[in-house]
């Protein structure tokens, strides 16, 4: 959670070499909500609908 995001954005992905983070804004996105979304991105990692495969990396 951030005060604000650039373009007076509410969520933007940020993504690097071996880190995948969501950045969501406080002026627009409610705690629960975040909760929530964290809740359901960990169901779909651990059921393997979501890999990230970065060069040299190996998937687990």
């Amino acid at each position: 959670m951030r005060d604000s995001l650039p373009g007076d954005r509410a969520v933007i992905a940020v993504e690097r070499e071996g880190c995948f983070t969501w950045v969501a804004s406080r002026k627009y996105v409610d705690p629960k909500a975040v909760e929530e979304f964290r809740d359901q991105l960990r169901q779909i990692v651990r059921q393997g609908m979501w890999v990230q495969n970065w060069p040299g990396r190996r998937s687990a």
